[in-house]
């Protein structure tokens, strides 16, 4: 059981939110939203968020109190079998094949980063941009060095514990993300044509609604928010049972949520303002900004504050996972702190280079796929929703509603919408996430 404890609610909430926001709303949700249609997107998720996004979230951070241990442990303290961990390794395998692609992604960020600051950036033809792209992920002994700088960064954050490393730090980021992503979005305002990317986001074509958008937000939902990932629950054991978790999961994901529609706010009328296609897939950082910032006559500074933005909300999530992920470690096998984080960091940092060689000029493919490609379906159209399916079935079916709802009671005087919650655990979320799992499959 691990001994670790929030210093407050305060805390909880914004490393969990810390957590939550990561690249998945900075650099993935603007570019599902645009392939999405924009508002209409918008529209489908935030009603998603209130249906499915809080009470799942808040689910799983209770599961982990009740266990009042880590994720190895947790389900089969809960079950009463030890067969039910096996939930909790679906999740601690999910978060290390997501954190080692993770952090490849998190070392191009970076040397982006270093190229907008020395100018190199702007000296690029803009034809060339695309290429450049190419260029950088296929120097793979320049992004392996970059990722072993981050983990060796990570590791000494981690290193310091919860209040002192996590939280610490955590709180710091949270606060350079603010600052740095509502001046960009001030910025974004002040441009020509700023009025295009605002009116694409925010006017709503109801007509675009259809089965896939609602699919694609809600993969997004559960990618942004955490779960599945086992971090969650381990923060969860991490709290008092004087806090009220409801409350504390609205802010975490009202903050989340704020993240993402703020970084919509912020890309898109720089994209509209110079022509740029707002439906560009994942390139939509690397190729469409930085065009961008190419063509801007100061586009080095404000494209060294945009991928420090991004760097900053990669290594919030990075810490994080790697925090629950060694406590999980640690007291699953009785590890010392140093043996728990080394096998942890290990684990990410193999799996992360065998995804860096996916670049090389002569990648290992199975069934036509590069490792990259394998590990990103694997993740996020089985493992996630499969993770997140058989979390809210053990809630709702092995620990019960009733048992549930006595200890979400736990530090507030009453529960609203009792009733909502029900359905939402025993119908809606289980029913979501099987139609996730089999849309996935059945369109691979």
């Amino acid at each position: 059981m691990s001994n670790n404890r929030w210093s407050s609610k305060f805390s909880f909430i914004i490393t969990t939110a810390a957590f939550a926001i990561g690249l998945g709303n900075v650099w993935r949700f603007p570019y599902v939203a645009g392939e999405g249609g924009g508002a209409a997107f918008l529209l489908v998720y935030f009603v998603l968020i209130l249906l499915i996004g809080i009470p799942i979230l808040t689910i799983e951070i209770a599961l982990g109190r009740m266990s009042k241990t880590t994720v190895l442990l947790g389900f089969g303290k809960l079950g009463k079998k030890p067969f039910w961990n096996s939930i909790g390794w679906l999740g601690a395998i999910s978060c290390i094949l997501i954190m080692g692609f993770y952090i490849m992604i998190m070392a191009w960020i970076g040397i982006y980063l270093w190229e907008c600051l020395s100018g190199e950036i702007s000296k690029l033809p803009v034809a060339s941009i695309p290429g450049h792209f190419d260029k950088v992920a296929s120097n793979l002994s320049t992004v392996i060095i970059v990722i072993f700088s981050i983990m060796l960064a990570a590791f000494f954050v981690v290193r310091q514990g919860l209040k002192s490393g996590l939280e610490r730090y955590a709180k710091g980021m949270m606060f350079g993300l603010v600052i740095l992503i509502l001046g960009l979005s001030i910025w974004a305002a002040t441009l020509d044509g700023a009025v295009e990317g605002y009116r694409w986001l925010l006017s709503p074509d109801f007509s675009k609604i259809n089965f896939q958008v609602i699919m694609s937000a809600m993969g997004q939902l559960f990618f942004s928010v955490g779960v599945g990932m086992a971090v969650t629950f381990v923060f969860g054991s991490y709290t008092s049972t004087k806090d009220n978790l409801v409350s504390s999961t609205i802010w975490i994901v009202l903050a989340d949520t704020f993240f993402a529609f703020i970084s919509g706010l912020m890309l898109f009328p720089a994209i509209f303002s110079f022509n740029l296609s707002p439906d560009s897939g994942p390139n939509l950082i690397f190729v469409t900004m930085a065009t961008v910032f190419n063509k801007l006559e100061y586009g080095w500074i404000i494209g060294t504050v945009f991928f420090l933005l991004l760097f900053l909300a990669g290594f919030s999530s990075l810490i994080s996972a790697i925090q629950g992920l060694k406590d999980s470690f640690k007291d699953r096998y009785k590890l010392s702190e140093n043996m728990a984080l080394l096998s942890v960091i290990g684990s990410i940092v193999v799996v992360s280079i065998a995804a860096v060689f996916s670049y090389s000029n002569n990648p290992f493919l199975l069934f036509d796929k590069t490792v990259f490609e394998i590990l990103d379906y694997v993740t996020s159209t089985i493992l996630l929703p499969l993770g997140g399916l058989l979390t809210v079935l053990f809630a709702g079916h092995i620990v019960g509603y009733k048992k549930l709802r006595i200890h979400l009671l736990e530090g507030t005087k009453t529960m609203r919408l009792q009733g909502f919650w029900k359905i939402v655990l025993i119908w809606i979320l289980p029913l979501s996430l099987i139609t996730i799992l089999l849309n996935g499959l059945l369109n691979t």
